[in-house]
């Protein structure tokens, strides 16, 4: 009798065991021709390289028999090289939302590309001071938005509006160096950029 109810004491305590779940995955599945970074809780930034996929582990607090459903609201940075999160309500592009987990289970967010992109590399030994990007309609250069302080050998990337039939245009950049007020220029009239493409510019030496 006294074995039979050790057996039985021993396969409750495995039930209630394995009924404990703590932790969570943030699955991303990054659907984009170029990477997207992501930042879960504060914690290390992830790269997701193109057409990647990635988990990211969450810590709970562990959820049994008697605990109830366990879950967890943390804080998520995702910037896409050709993607945006988008808040609908205020129409507005951002990079910042949260998510919702629950101990043991596995959530998993899809990612299309929804910007285009232009990225700078200075390949010189000389600071640029800003890069101004042109919105040309073949009638007037609009200035539609800057990249500041690239340090040699560092790149910055700027995701950008992409071309529609409805709405045509393409890209040209003016690329200022520190203590100069003549730009270099890169793009003309077929720097056309689609959804989830890049103009990629290597900047180097001249002289």
């Amino acid at each position: 009798m006294r074995t039979y109810l050790s057996y039985t004491l021993l396969a409750a305590i495995l039930i209630l065991l394995s009924a404990c779940e703590s932790g969570a995955k943030f699955t991303v599945h990054n659907t984009c021709a170029y990477p997207v970074y992501v930042t879960v809780d504060s914690g290390a930034e992830v790269i997701i390289n193109a057409n990647s996929i990635r988990s990211i582990d969450i810590d709970t607090h562990t959820q049994g028999l008697f605990t109830g459903t366990v879950k967890r609201t943390v804080p998520v940075k995702i910037i896409g090289e050709t993607y945006s999160l988008e808040d609908k309500i205020n129409n507005l592009w951002t990079d910042n939302t949260s998510i919702t987990v629950e101990a043991g289970q596995e959530l998993q967010a899809y990612l299309k590309p929804n910007r285009a992109s232009i990225k700078v590399l200075n390949n010189t030994d000389t600071k640029i001071r800003e890069v101004w990007v042109y919105k040309n309609d073949g009638i007037i250069p609009n200035l539609y938005t800057t990249i500041s302080d690239i340090e040699p050998g560092e790149s910055k990337c700027k995701r950008v509006d992409y071309y529609t039939p409805s709405n045509p245009f393409f890209y040209q950049l003016h690329v200022f160096f520190e203590g100069s007020s003549e730009p270099l220029i890169y793009g003309d009239a077929s720097t056309i950029l689609n959804k989830d493409q890049q103009f990629y510019i290597e900047v180097v030496n001249t002289k």
